[in-house]
């Protein structure tokens, strides 16, 4: 469970010759970097990350039935960050990985001796048999030795320990594990079901001729009673004492592999093989800096990869520690990984030029990292044209930095549809109108409509745009730092557009929230289908548009009941002729007005 401080290992690099398949890449980007788009523009630089505001995250896992993501980890508070105050296992839901409900606690340690002092590394799998969640846990008692313990629950909310707890230790007899001492390994489950048996690799240290890491394997019918299979992986490096931490089991194809960290080493090793059994520390590479790697392939083809990324907070003496999630591409012959780091804009920007975007969008308020006046960023990421810290392992930057006043660049976005009745915005930075703003433009003329600067301060404040008088017309954002001079830049957050139910102006579609839209499968070749709910009857046109507004094709008008419906474009103009690879707008109206509208992309 220690950190180290000294994040230097060398890291491998991609060699010549690798070959990711076009496909992976595009399920991927199905899976995790496109989704549904919503009704309404909302562009709040948010990144793939899990915080808790005041504790370090640890060990952790995440899962996604019905299409929510759920993370359960053990916490540790900011002013007390050692192993023994993870007390408490927490959980907490997002739609994408970017925005976290609350988190709440779930498990709490107890009076009994075995678990008395902290409770680890949540491991959670569905039961199908017993229709049940179960949770393997490390439990820890007052010398912390450590043992696997269980938890069941119906919801994923309330969760209630086994009576049977702790329901595996291993024998002291054959393993580096006694009760009397302080610190006996024996943590980290990895739980799995295969060959209609429960499997379980756990942490564990052994004496192998030297004391040796390994991975502990045993077997079980009923998650109660376990067989000890032996190791399932030793360590047989030059540091054999190092024990595999979080382990990682995965089939790929035609090859096993496995994900660990090692105990006081930053970084996640990764080794492979056509034959479990083979791996050997000979063939180990350093996939990522991070630790306790959790993999889980939610859609076909495609890995979420989150780890556990420390940063050295300024204005504390303690490394923080939050989650970051990527993905994880197979390469061609499926024996290695590539750690696949789209980049946090490309999901809302069209384009960005500049040294100001050399780090976008920033992590925390980058500003109080420094001791300066906070810039009031909501949730964990805004735009800072003058900023540099894109946040832990993205490679760009660290807490506190900055490119400064003589930073400049462009921020272009994509093109979408007007629907709402405003855009509500938050803008902080220098005052140059001219310079230094944020503005929405009418993609078919490039004319501004509104602007917006800064008031000379970091602290952004709020701004609204009446965006009534445009409903139905294509435009675009645009953020732009062309000023040198001091307080030169500019600080964006929360662009939303919102629909002003009390505003009369006209008559709106009733509960314009109900209409829910999404195109797939996107990207797509050569058809996709756009998707939409509605909440009454009502007549739908879908048009196409490209990145300058201008029409491509568009459906006929028609009805629709309430409900779930469709409409399908094939990827072709007007004229019939096949529509060119690139991404195009889809705009829907109900009933003669705009009601939302999305990005889609064609491949070939």
């Amino acid at each position: 469970m220690q950190r180290d401080r000294s994040p230097h290992l060398p890291l491998r690099k991609r060699q010549p010759g690798w070959h990711i398949s076009l496909t992976l890449v595009v399920a991927c980007l199905c899976g995790m970097l496109v989704t549904d788009a919503q009704a309404l523009l909302r562009i709040d630089f948010e990144q793939k990350y899990f915080v808790h505001p005041g504790r370090q995250v640890w060990d952790f896992c995440v899962i996604r039935p019905d299409s929510i993501y759920h993370i359960y980890y053990h916490g540790i508070p900011e002013e007390t960050p050692h192993a023994t105050q993870a007390d408490t296992i927490w959980h907490a839901t997002s739609p994408d990985l970017k925005h976290w409900a609350s988190p709440s606690p779930v498990l709490t340690t107890s009076s009994e001796s075995w678990e008395s002092t902290a409770i680890w590394a949540p491991d959670v799998v569905r039961d199908e048999e017993n229709d049940r969640w179960i949770m393997a846990y490390t439990a820890c008692d007052a010398q912390v030795n450590q043992r696997l313990a269980l938890a069941e629950s119906q919801d994923l909310d309330t969760w209630f320990k086994l009576p049977q707890n702790p329901v595996l230790e291993p024998d002291p007899s054959q393993y580096k594990w006694d009760a009397a001492q302080w610190w006996s390994n024996f943590r980290d489950p990895f739980l799995f079901r295969q060959d209609e048996q429960w499997h379980v690799l756990i942490t564990a240290l052994q004496w192998l001729g030297r004391d040796t890491g390994i991975l502990y394997h045993a077997v079980s019918d009923d998650l109660i009673n376990w067989v000890d299979e032996g190791y399932f992986f030793a360590n047989d490096g030059p540091d054999p004492w190092r024990v595999p931490e979080s382990p990682q089991y995965l089939v790929r194809g035609g090859f096993h592999h496995l994900l660990f960290g090692e105990y006081d080493t930053a970084g996640i090793s990764h080794v492979s093989s056509q034959t479990p059994g083979d791996w050997t520390m000979a063939g180990r590479d350093f996939i990522d800096y991070g630790y306790a790697p959790d993999v889980k392939e939610f859609d076909p083809g495609c890995d979420i990869f989150g780890r556990l990324s420390p940063f050295q907070n300024p204005q504390s003496e303690n490394l923080s520690y939050v989650v970051r999630f990527d993905t994880l591409l197979t390469t061609g012959d499926g024996s290695d990984f590539v750690v696949y780091k789209p980049h946090p804009l490309e999901e809302d920007w069209a384009d960005w030029t500049g040294t100001s975007n050399l780090a976008s969008p920033t992590f925390g308020d980058n500003p109080a990292f420094r001791g300066e006046t906070a810039a009031g960023t909501v949730g964990n990421g805004y735009y800072g044209s003058g900023e540099y810290y894109q946040g832990p392992l993205s490679g760009r930057g660290s807490p506190g930095t900055q490119l400064g006043d003589g930073a400049t660049g462009t921020l272009t976005g994509y093109p979408f549809v007007v629907t709402g009745d405003r855009i509500d915005l938050l803008v902080g930075g220098g005052n140059f109108p001219s310079s230094c703003y944020v503005a929405l433009l009418r993609a078919s003329d490039d004319a501004v409509l509104f602007t917006e600067t800064g008031t000379g301060t970091n602290t952004m404040t709020p701004r609204s745009w009446n965006i009534r008088p445009y409903r139905g017309e294509v435009a675009y954002l645009r953020i732009v730092d062309s000023e040198t001079a001091p307080g030169g830049r500019i600080n964006v957050d929360e662009i939303v557009e919102i629909p002003d139910s009390a505003s009369g102006v006209e008559e709106r579609i009733p509960d314009p929230g109900l209409l829910i839209h999404g195109a797939y499968p996107n990207p797509f070749n050569p058809a996709t289908q756009v998707r939409f709910r509605l909440p009454r009857d009502a007549s739908v046109t879908l048009r196409i548009l490209d990145l300058r507004g201008r029409e491509i094709w568009s459906s006929s008008p028609q009805s629709f009941a309430p409900g779930e419906n469709t409409i399908s474009w094939r990827g072709r103009t007007h004229e019939g002729v096949p529509a060119p690879a690139g991404t195009y707008l889809y705009a829907l109206r109900v009933d003669g007005k705009p009601a939302g509208s999305g990005k889609i992309m064609m491949v070939k």
